[in-house]
């Protein structure tokens, strides 16, 4: 794929998340979601001739043009749900795009795209796709993607089949031609024993190669898997990149699960390890997710099972991800009905996030020497009229794992300070009250990030050092260029930075040496809860002690017992937090007045 300087462009890698399906009850919260386009745009739209594909930057689809339509085989956009051969089709256009463009910013990339339709014919269409971020907007913007054939010649058809069919980066089939192989495959497994089992593998921590040793350096790390998947998979079987870190293996007639399994772990074997990046040698792991073609699965046309199947072993890769990445995960009907959950989960989180409808409450922090509150975290809670009430672990869950989590933390941040120079306007809190807003490793590697922090804190009138930003251990780590510049430009600004749920990972000690802090929050199984030992309490006092040495302050979270309560003083907690001193409540509903349990 070329810009118009003939320039290689980094693929997006599937930048948009799958755009939600169509048929009952979304097509209806999609159409909503469509409204903001005028009738001018549309009637252009149908009129113009061209392919065009208009989405939000969440996936969700707003409109296609006929061409666009006969196209990728859809009589209409309702067509166009998750897993179809129409949607496979329209994503394959869309990996062709440049990251950059979904990054921020209003921005434009042309270029050229290859596609072979479906009787064989080769197509090279000339492609335009245009960006407009917007948080007012529904799903935070659009994208626009227009398509004009400008197919050549018929002495070029041989390269250009080869270019449609095959990534340009490892030579190996892309997302399309695999597709078209694994409904081959379907069809060929048909009245035979035995299963088609579709191996989705995703590279783990890719981006960490990318961002610390450059986009090269990541390109070669991709080449090498693809060799080895070559060298490690049956003569049989097939293999293909599918996405910037993800490749998919298909292979027929395996006899059931623990021979799929065998087969899957064989490939999650072959990229694990050692590799030699530039000078260094870094570690490199994949997760994978099998799915088997099953009698359900059997029931549907080659193309639609294909797509299922695929479907299915990227969920179970995805739950692989979930529960600690490089392992294999196998797809079961219970995935299924989880993941359709979850895309309804995360659509009605979506919504809620654009039209506000969430509520942040509050939980008091107290010094441990006076037992006056000095802070306070704030704490997301959603409440959806069909879902009902959805605990916070849930929410953050979803939000990161549909990628709203960025928006999410905007909302609770701005809803924070706004409620904090409230407080301070009517003399509810002296002006060192601090509030804690989490924040997420999206939001820190933003580039926007920092300058939309400062300049909430100067539209509010507030102090940095009245805002702390508490982030797990998790997205400190691994030294992430943009997370480090985050970092350090909000600490020299003089916002607080807390190292959240200190003691759950093994690299805890790293974060404060190698990154920095202002504070640290004990994790509740480390802050010496019911049944503690004696070795716990020196373990404390010594992390305590470690802190201070550090010019680090430490709170104690989940303060439950008057027994914690006196241990953790006695250790050297500078504050404490839990239901013991005070429960989350509302804005309006807060206690500042000092603790009676001191």
């Amino acid at each position: 794929m070329t810009n118009d300087d003939d320039k290689t462009v980094e693929p997006a890698g599937s930048p948009l998340p799958p755009p939600a399906s169509l048929s009952a009850p979304h097509a209806d919260a999609t159409r909503q979601r469509g409204d903001h386009l005028s009738d001018a745009i549309r009637r252009l739209l149908h009129h113009d001739g061209a392919a065009v594909a208009l989405l939000g930057l969440d996936g969700a689809v707003h409109d296609l043009s006929r061409p666009m339509l006969d196209l990728i085989g859809a009589a209409s956009v309702v067509e166009v749900s998750v897993g179809s051969p129409s949607d496979s089709i329209l994503r394959s256009f869309l990996d062709h795009v440049p990251a950059e463009l979904f990054r921020g910013g209003n921005s434009e990339w042309r270029g050229r795209m290859d596609h072979l339709d479906t009787s064989g014919r080769q197509l090279v269409f000339e492609a335009t796709a245009s960006a407009c971020h917007d948080s007012s907007t529904p799903g935070g913007g659009d994208i626009a993607l227009l398509l004009r054939d400008i197919t050549v010649s018929d002495d070029r058809t041989r390269e250009l089949v080869h270019r449609a069919t095959h990534d340009p980066l490892t030579g190996l089939a892309n997302r399309h031609q695999m597709l078209r192989r694994l409904s081959r495959a379907v069809a060929a497994q048909r009245g035979r024993v035995g299963h088609v089992a579709a191996i989705f593998l995703d590279l783990d921590h890719l981006g960490y190669v990318n961002d610390t040793f450059g986009h090269t350096a990541g390109d070669r790390l991709l080449v090498s898997a693809a060799r080895r998947l070559e060298q490690t998979i049956r003569p049989v079987d097939d293999v293909a990149r599918i996405g910037g870190d993800e490749f998919l293996v298909i292979a027929g007639d395996v006899g059931d699960s623990v021979a799929a399994l065998e087969l899957a772990d064989r490939a999650r074997r072959a990229l694990t390890g050692c590799v030699h990046v530039g000078d260094v040698d870094t570690d490199f792991s994949a997760s994978v997710g099998v799915a088997l073609s099953d009698a359900d699965l059997m029931d549907l046309d080659d193309d639609d099972a294909a797509s299922m199947l695929m479907s299915n072993a990227d969920t179970a890769m995805r739950q692989s991800k979930h529960n600690g990445r490089a392992r294999c995960t196998l797809f079961t009907s219970t995935m299924r009905s989880t993941a359709r959950e979850h895309t309804l989960m995360a659509s009605a989180l979506s919504r809620s996030i654009t039209d506000g409808d969430l509520d942040v409450e509050y939980q008091p922090i107290h010094s441990a020497v006076t037992g006056a509150a000095v802070a306070a975290e704030a704490l997301v809670r959603w409440t959806d009229p069909t879902i009902g009430r959805v605990d916070a672990a849930t929410v953050i869950d979803v939000a990161e794992r549909s990628g709203t989590i960025g928006r999410l933390g905007e909302f609770v941040l701005e809803q924070a300070l706004a409620d904090l120079a409230r407080w301070r306007s009517d003399g509810t809190v002296d002006a060192e009250f601090a509030v804690h807003v989490n924040v997420s490793r999206a939001q820190l590697r933003s580039s926007s990030f920092v300058n939309g922090v400062v300049d909430r804190l100067r539209r509010h009138g507030l102090d940095p050092a009245q805002l702390v930003l508490e982030a797990r251990e998790s997205p400190l780590l691994g030294s992430e260029s943009e997370v480090i510049r985050s970092i350090r430009a909000l600490r020299r600004f003089g916002v607080q930075i807390a190292v959240d749920n200190f003691g759950t990972g093994v690299k805890a000690l790293a974060v404060l040496t190698d990154i920095g802090a202002d504070l640290l929050k004990l994790d509740g199984s480390l802050a010496l809860p019911s049944g503690s030992s004696e070795d716990d309490i020196r373990l404390v006092r010594a992390v305590v002690l470690l802190a201070h040495a550090l010019d680090i302050e430490v709170v104690a979270e989940r303060v439950s017992g008057q027994e914690q309560l006196r241990r953790l003083r006695s250790a050297g907690c500078d504050m404490l937090q839990g239901n013991l001193l005070g429960h989350p409540a509302p804005a309006d509903a807060m206690d500042f007045s000092p603790s009676t349990r001191f």
